[in-house]
């Protein structure tokens, strides 16, 4: 069973590398989280996540999810702790940068459930980020070479897996990453994790609901404005990660977040390839 969250597209292509290669299954998390967070694990099965980092801090989601998370196997009893540490655990995370510490707060979060990670990777995917100004999408040359770079990660991460080996692959977690996890971490998440800074151009928007489509916490919904005219409105809910996924995807790019995103490039992982089908 693997378990993702996805917003443009860089965790979802991983977690179907793994599940391509090891033949096991993908949840989304946010499906999961609607299901009752109940995971039905065959005999033998192992337990991934592939996750994205941002704000370099585990997001509220993701520890709700594995906070509430009721593992069941044929191996497991009574909620045994030694019993859960026998399931075959490991993550993966993707970061257009760094890491900083979501790798060490997961494990904790994991350990908390009484599981044991027995391998973790991480992967520098093209940059998604747009909401500070000095920050862009990667250019057309970095983007690919991250690409490449990644596939080779993933191959020999999928062997470890496979074998069901214990070997840890290097998690790059940047010059400061207590820095950035406790102190740049925090700024994000009390100032810019939120969608209370986004707006649409509605003289641009055509309605067509891709920013809908793409939110992975599915935080927007389309709406009648008093022109007549249908345009998206974020639900100020609490949910949003800032993800950029509404930003990325809307193909008339008629959606701002706040002065953040003038003159900045739009990126999904299957922006320049000719099928874009494919629901991440």
């Amino acid at each position: 069973m693997i378990y993702y969250l996805s917003c443009t597209g860089n965790t979802y292509w991983a977690a179907k590398q793994l599940a391509d290669a090891t033949n096991d299954r993908m949840v989304s998390i946010f499906d999961a989280i609607e299901e009752g967070c109940i995971c039905n694990l065959r005999d033998g099965e192992r337990l991934g996540f592939c996750l994205p980092v941002h704000g370099w801090r585990v997001q509220p989601i993701v520890e709700k999810f594995i906070q509430q998370l009721n593992i069941n196997s044929p191996k497991i009893k009574n909620e045994s702790i030694t019993d859960k540490k026998k399931i075959y655990t490991y993550f993966l995370l993707t970061a257009g940068d760094s890491c900083g510490e979501y790798a060490d707060q997961l494990e904790h979060l994991l350990i908390s459930k009484g599981l044991e990670v027995k391998t973790l990777c991480s992967l520098i995917m093209p940059e998604s980020y747009v909401g500070l100004p000095f920050m862009d999408v990667d250019p057309a040359l970095r983007e690919t070479e991250k690409k490449m770079n990644a596939r080779g990660i993933i191959q020999k991460f999928s062997d470890i897996i496979i074998d069901r080996r214990t070997t840890r692959m290097d998690i790059t977690c940047g010059k400061f990453p207590k820095l950035y996890s406790r102190v740049l971490g925090k700024f994000f998440y009390k100032y810019l994790i939120t969608d209370k800074r986004f707006k649409v151009n509605e003289n641009v928007c055509i309605g067509c609901g891709e920013c809908v489509k793409h939110c992975p916490v599915d935080n927007i919904k389309l709406c009648t404005n008093d022109n007549k005219k249908t345009v998206p409105q974020w639900e100020n809910n609490g949910k949003c990660l800032t993800c950029m996924a509404c930003y990325h995807y809307c193909p008339k790019k008629a959606i701002e977040f706040w002065r953040f995103t003038k003159n900045k490039g739009q990126y999904y992982y299957t922006h320049n390839q000719q099928n874009k089908n494919e629901t991440y």
